[in-house]
């Protein structure tokens, strides 16, 4: 119980970070740092798209599910959680700069969220152990829903930046798991 509640603090600190962010974003603009496909000045949003929203909205919505999977996975991760979410962020902001819609700027935490995603679902797989696998069920029936935002869609939303963090989640896990750490 102590390791939930101290992955709690740290993912609502991660969560509150970001909001102070949207605050500065309400005064200085913060945009120029989302990902811009294929562009050079869109590489620094490789790094701090996850930490830009496009609204209250957006920031609402990512804050809950960051909060929800993200104290499960860095209550499960006790020896690495924090470089395995720099390489999800860096893996799937580097994807969608690759592949992402041009014409778009590609910004919050989502990919970030995806990548938390697909390290839960995949981290059962690779590591073989009941307590993995426990997590990677459990989250499938209560997430598993969200694997549809990886695939295209209208709208304002970057499914780009969804299915990059998915995958960069899961390579992620085969990585840790493989190494021996898992």
């Amino acid at each position: 119980m102590q390791n939930i509640w101290q992955s709690c603090k740290t993912i609502i600190f991660i969560i509150i970070l970001l909001w102070l962010i949207f605050a500065i974003g309400l005064i200085l603009p913060l945009d120029w740092l989302g990902i811009k496909p294929r562009s050079i000045s869109g590489l620094p949003g490789i790094l701090f798209a996850p930490f830009i929203h496009a609204g209250l909205e957006h920031l609402l919505a990512n804050s809950i599910s960051l909060l929800m999977l993200g104290t499960v996975f860095f209550a499960i991760e006790r020896r690495l959680p924090i470089l395995i979410l720099f390489f999800i962020i860096i893996t799937s902001g580097f994807g969608t700069w690759l592949i992402g819609r041009s014409g778009y700027l590609h910004v919050g935490a989502s990919g970030v969220i995806y990548g938390i995603l697909g390290y839960l679902l995949a981290m059962g797989v690779f590591a073989r152990n009941i307590k993995a696998i426990l997590v990677s069920v459990l989250v499938f029936i209560l997430y598993g829903g969200m694997v549809w935002g990886i695939f295209p869609s209208d709208g304002f939303i970057s499914w780009e930046s969804h299915l990059c963090g998915f995958i960069a989640g899961i390579i992620a896990a085969r990585f840790y798991s493989r190494s021996g750490k898992a």
